[in-house]
C-alpha cells in the first residue's frame, strides 16, 4: 500500500507499529531516531526484531492464541528453529514501511512465517525473510513433536485463504 507522503508523516506522530489488514497481513511500522546508529542510519540489528515483531502478530492472529495457551492447550511448545533475512535497502527515521507476513511450508513438526517489508512511500522492498517454528513437548523441550491438527489446520486455512487472495488480485 502506497502511502502519500503526508500521509505517511501522520502515521509516523501518531504511531509506532499496527497490523493494517488481515488478509494479506499487514503490520505498518515507523522507524524511529532510537533504533538509528550514530551516522542516522537504522542499525541492521533492528530489522530481524522488525520482522519477528510482525511475525508475532501474525502468528498470534492465525493460531488464535497466545504462546502460553498454545502450550497449555495443545500440550506444544513453538520455539523458533530458523531465522533468515535480507536487506534490501536502508530505513531512516520516520520512514514507514509495511511487512507482510504469510504462512510458507508446512512439514511435520516444523512450519514457516515468510515476511516481505516495503517502503511505504516508494513502495521499494526493504526486506525480505522467513522465520521456522518447531513443535517441541511442552514438558520436555528437547523432543520434538508433530505439529498438533488444530495447529496444522489453521495454518493451513490462513495459507489456503492468502493464496486465494493473490489469485484474486
Amino acid at each position: 500500500m502506497i502511502l502519500s507522503k503526508p500521509e505517511a508523516e501522520a502515521f509516523a506522530r501518531a504511531s509506532r507499529e499496527q497490523v493494517i489488514s488481515t488478509v494479506p497481513f499487514v503490520v505498518r511500522r515507523v522507524a524511529r531516531w532510537a533504533e538509528c546508529d550514530p551516522a542516522g542510519v537504522v542499525y541492521a540489528g533492528n530489522f530481524p526484531e522488525y520482522m519477528l515483531s510482525a511475525v508475532h502478530l501474525f502468528r498470534r492472529h492465525v493460531l488464535q492464541a497466545t504462546w502460553r495457551e498454545i502450550k497449555a492447550n495443545a500440550r506444544v511448545d513453538t520455539p523458533g528453529k530458523a531465522i533468515s533475512m535480507v536487506f534490501n535497502r536502508s530505513l531512516w527515521p520516520d520512514d514507514v514501511f509495511d511487512t507482510t507476513v504469510r504462512v510458507g511450508d508446512i512439514r511435520n513438526r516444523t512450519f514457516d512465517f515468510i515476511a516481505s517489508a516495503v517502503h511505504a512511500v516508494e513502495g521499494t522492498s526493504v526486506f525480505e525473510g522467513s522465520v521456522s517454528a518447531i513443535c517441541v513437548d511442552a514438558e520436555d523441550r528437547r523432543v520434538a513433536v508433530p505439529i498438533p491438527i488444530t495447529l496444522r489446520d489453521m495454518l493451513e486455512a490462513h495459507r489456503s485463504a492468502a493464496a486465494g487472495d493473490r489469485v484474486a488480485r
